[in-house]
């Protein structure tokens, strides 16, 4: 933590030597606040991600992606305070200095992490009584928090399940007493000093009996219970004050923060994609399509959205004007399609109106492809979780989508397979895989899409 905040008081001197070469003024009060407001940047950024929470069960991934946010916010703020106090003109003067400022950062945190990794991977070596850990129960719940455990285990001796599947033989509560009774005997002479009970709930009756016992070996005890006889498929759970709460699913965009993170990706990337490339190539697109068939420039059809909301979705028209719009997929030498539809569908061209949705909300850049409202219907009633990817909004391109699952679907198979990609997409975000599959998309177009017609 003292490193992290020298590296980002060094920052600011840096960045404040360099802006001096390019003789950038300052205000009295900037010059003398500067490393002030560097700091308060800092230590909110690292409470709201709480990045120094080093528990016995520790993630590295995890304090890998708060560091890096904390950092980046933290350069932020600084740079917003600039603009904001020292005017627009003094902030361009001093971008080389900012540019300067960064790499320093970007250069400390690689070195620091790797640093950090070493001695964690190490730490455990160094001491001589490691905190000892255990679990008792074997069941498929056991295994998973056995996996979860044993990859997190950065801080303390992780043991295992220490009993099999033979010697778990509990069929009722007085069974289990008398076996959770012997085990916490049996952990306190191995020398364990924390032990996760996992059993079923039907077990789990008068805790404090075994609390007691426990704390008498100093022991910490923790029940976790085994829900897999209640459901064959896998599930998140979670706690609110003193409530457990299962889910179904884990979901990332639950979290009001990430939805943010996501929505500002959003706005950025089509407002680029807007100025840069609909600002010249729509009117040249608008010509041709007149030209060739009668009927508006943009196609405009009702798609199914997130929570099942309907919307406009708009697209570039590539086939002539038709009734069958709104419920026969295009196919392959489909005669509705245009000799310019043939190319903006080939080359997914005929979607870029669609950052206007994103725009307005209604769409994301990165989601599921949103299903006109017939095949919405359609499909439901014969996929059991085909409602699941409208839990987030629709995208312009997916996973589904550079996976190989685009265009018609002949079979209920390939929907499932679109379908289950979304859901692994909805499950697995991360502003780092949205940008993966944005790229990964510019790569299939450039190459050709043999779904794409």
């Amino acid at each position: 933590m003292a490193a992290d905040f020298c590296a980002v008081v060094a920052s600011v001197f840096f960045f404040l030597h360099f802006a001096a070469n390019a003789n950038v003024e300052w205000t009295s009060t900037f010059a003398t606040s500067s490393y002030l407001i560097a700091a308060a940047g800092w230590i909110l950024a690292v409470l709201y991600f709480n990045l120094y929470r080093l528990d016995t069960v520790f993630s590295l991934p995890a304090f890998y992606r708060s560091s890096w946010r904390v950092f980046l916010c933290q350069f932020l703020f600084w740079q917003s305070c600039i603009v904001l106090f020292q005017g627009l003109k003094r902030y361009q003067m001093s971008v080389d200095a900012s540019t300067l400022q960064f790499s320093f950062l970007l250069f400390y945190l690689l070195l620091s992490r790797i640093g950090f990794t070493y001695v964690l991977n190490n730490i455990k070596s160094w001491v001589k009584k490691p905190f000892t850990v255990a679990i008792w129960g074997f069941n498929p719940t056991s295994i998973q928090l056995a996996s979860k455990l044993e990859s997190n285990s950065y801080f303390f001796n992780f043991l295992g399940i220490i009993n099999d599947a033979d010697e778990d033989k509990a069929v009722d509560k007085a069974s289990f007493n008398h076996a959770l009774i012997n085990i916490i005997h049996s952990a306190s002479e191995k020398g364990i000093q924390e032990l996760y009970i996992v059993v079923k709930t039907e077990f789990i009756d008068d805790l404090n009996t075994y609390f007691e016992l426990a704390d008498r070996y100093c022991i910490r005890l923790k029940f976790v219970p085994d829900l897999s006889s209640i459901s064959k498929f896998s599930f998140s759970s979670t706690s609110y004050e003193n409530f457990h709460i299962i889910r179904p699913r884990h979901e990332p965009l639950q979290n009001a923060y990430n939805r943010l993170v996501k929505r500002v990706f959003d706005i950025v990337f089509s407002l680029l994609v807007i100025t840069f490339v609909l600002s010249w190539l729509y009117p040249i697109l608008a010509i041709i399509i007149k030209r060739q068939s009668k009927g508006p420039v943009l196609f405009k059809q009702l798609r199914t959205g997130k929570k099942n909301q309907s919307f406009y979705c708009y697209k570039f028209r590539s086939m002539a004007v038709n009734t069958d719009s709104d419920s026969v997929q295009a196919k392959k030498g489909d005669m509705r399609v245009t000799p310019i539809g043939k190319f903006i569908r080939r080359t997914s061209l005929d979607e870029l109106p669609q950052f206007f949705n994103v725009l307005q909300g209604d769409m994301s850049v990165v989601g599921p492809r949103p299903h006109m409202i017939k095949h919405t219907e359609d499909y439901n009633s014969q996929i059991n979780d085909f409602m699941v990817r409208h839990f987030v909004k629709p995208g312009i391109t997916g996973l589904a989508q550079i996976s190989g699952h685009r265009g018609e679907t002949k079979k209920v198979s390939d929907m499932k397979k679109r379908v289950k990609a979304d859901i692994e997409y909805l499950q697995n975000w991360s502003l780092i895989k949205d940008l993966k599959i944005c790229l990964l998309t510019v790569v299939l177009t450039l190459k050709g899409d043999e779904n794409a017609f």
